[in-house]
């Protein structure tokens, strides 16, 4: 997949009411280049986003409540809730049946995509609509992107047509080096340069001195880690106090959790000893859960919630079983 457009002035807002799917999307964005992306776990929240934020593209998912796509796509186009009607809106969804694709077309979605989603079919999808926008229609009963894929009628029907073509739109993005009008696009990607596919998502070694802090409870992750050789304790602070959970010795995996639920770190992690670990970024990580069913995802969320609870109640009995211990 080659990259041939500046997307990094282009701001994004993904709506969706799955945190996985979010951080999927959001990953492939900013591997294609953009970086200002905005999350919203529902319609209405979404709309709230684009009352306060220059948007230039929004991808919803199809099923969704108290509101879905379809409904969000309505709101957005009549002007009522929010003033920029005529926003790129890409829809995401499971139900790729006939009659789901033509609600979301007479709702006013400029491209409708069906799960599950590769890096390459969402890149090429959103390459289309931000360098080919179509002409905008307003009337009486649609608004939204023109529907009509050609500007001549079918062999054998009539024209319809009682009023000149609408004109072409300037595209909202503009491929490198394809003439004076791309010329723009191309200085600016000298500046704001676009990441190559695959660094970020390069593996790599740290080694930690005796009473590193990896990383602390309630930092974003970024990174997970694979000892191989040394020693990482776990802990928590509870009450002032450090509680010990466990012990992650070589090939032992840590700090993955953060990755997969994009939660907060759930404890703190700090080097025993001398000790060296493999660093997985974010994007590996990504890259291959991407590849996971959405069923197996959703069971892998759930126990990860049971887990973080059960390590906050276990750092909560420590600490008071220390307590006790703990001479008055």
């Amino acid at each position: 997949m080659q990259i041939d457009v500046d997307l990094s002035h282009v701001t994004a807002l993904i709506i969706d009411d799955s945190r996985y799917a979010r951080s999927f999307i959001k990953t492939a964005l900013q591997s294609f280049g953009i970086r200002s992306i905005l999350e919203a776990g529902d319609g209405p929240s979404g709309l709230e986003v684009l009352r306060d934020h220059k948007v230039q593209l929004v991808l919803v998912d199809h099923d969704m409540a108290p509101m879905n796509g379809i409904d969000f796509t309505r709101y957005l186009r009549s002007g009522d809730l929010v003033a920029c009607v005529d926003i790129t809106v890409v829809m995401i969804s499971s139900d790729a049946s006939k009659d789901v694709v033509f609600l979301a077309r007479n709702a006013g979605v400029n491209e409708f995509l069906v799960k599950p989603l590769s890096n390459e079919s969402l890149y090429r999808r959103l390459r289309n609509v931000l360098v080919n926008p179509k002409a905008f229609v307003k009337t009486a009963t649609f608004i939204g992107p023109d529907r009509r894929s050609l500007s001549r009628p079918p062999p054998g029907v009539p024209e319809r047509r009682k009023a000149p073509p609408l004109p072409k739109p300037l595209p909202i993005v503009t491929p490198a080096g394809s003439g004076p009008a791309h010329a723009v696009a191309a200085a600016s990607a000298v500046h704001h340069p676009v990441p190559r596919p695959g660094v970020a998502e390069r593996t790599s070694r740290k080694t930690f001195a005796a009473g590193h802090v990896v990383f602390e409870e309630g930092d974003r992750g970024e990174e997970a880690y694979v000892v191989e050789t040394g020693r990482i304790s776990i802990f928590k602070t509870v009450d002032g106090r450090r509680v010990t959970l466990g012990q992650i010795k070589p090939n032992g995996v840590f700090g993955e959790m953060a990755l997969i639920d994009n939660e907060p770190r759930m404890a703190s992690a700090v080097a025993e000893e001398e000790t060296t670990c493999l660093v997985i970024p974010m994007a590996a990580l990504k890259a291959q859960i991407g590849k996971t069913p959405d069923l197996v995802i959703l069971v892998l969320e759930t126990l990860l919630h049971d887990i973080r609870k059960m390590g906050r109640e276990l750092g909560q009995v420590r600490s008071a079983l220390e307590k006790k211990r703990s001479p008055v």
